[in-house]
């Protein structure tokens, strides 16, 4: 499909960040919810990531950050519609610690992927525009084996416009 992420696996070429991150949590037995009802909710916080969130911050991070002239009111746009749902998962997370309740699962890993970045590259302080998110990307960076997305990606940096 000409994207990453892309996880090989028996032979096999996987891609889309949603059916990976299921498919692990199912081989593993773990991140994926228990009950039906938190695998329902899984599942709508996965597509509700990847239709806005996520679509939207990957986006804009590149688009502000790794271009040498970008449009303003492209910029804009894009910034307007991060802030809506960033405050709907501000307010979520300001009652749960996590996307589904007490437990991480693979909606979280989906969705903190591009706020996990430096703020030099999402144009957000998280620690005071939104409290409550970066309070959950702490609880998030706590986990055993966590890693930032800079120590694990190889090769070096993109410059720098922003």
């Amino acid at each position: 499909m000409g994207e990453i992420p892309v996880l090989e696996a028996d032979g096999e070429r996987l891609t889309q960040t949603a059916p990976i991150l299921l498919q692990l949590a199912e081989q593993y037995g773990r991140f994926g919810g228990e009950t039906a009802k938190e695998k329902f909710e899984v599942l709508r916080w996965l597509f509700w990531d990847n239709h806005k969130l996520t679509g939207y911050m990957a986006t804009y991070r590149y688009y502000r950050t790794f271009t040498r002239s970008p449009v303003p009111q492209v910029l804009q746009h894009f910034r307007k519609r991060i802030d809506d749902f960033l405050g709907i998962i501000e307010q979520h997370l300001e009652r749960n610690a996590f996307a589904i309740g007490e437990k991480p699962t693979v909606a979280d890993f989906s969705m903190m992927a591009y706020l996990s970045y430096p703020s030099d590259e999402t144009g957000y302080e998280l620690a005071v525009s939104h409290p409550a998110v970066n309070g959950w990307l702490q609880r998030i960076a706590t986990l055993p084996g966590w890693r930032s997305a800079y120590d694990l990606l190889p090769g070096k940096r993109l410059t720098h416009y922003a």
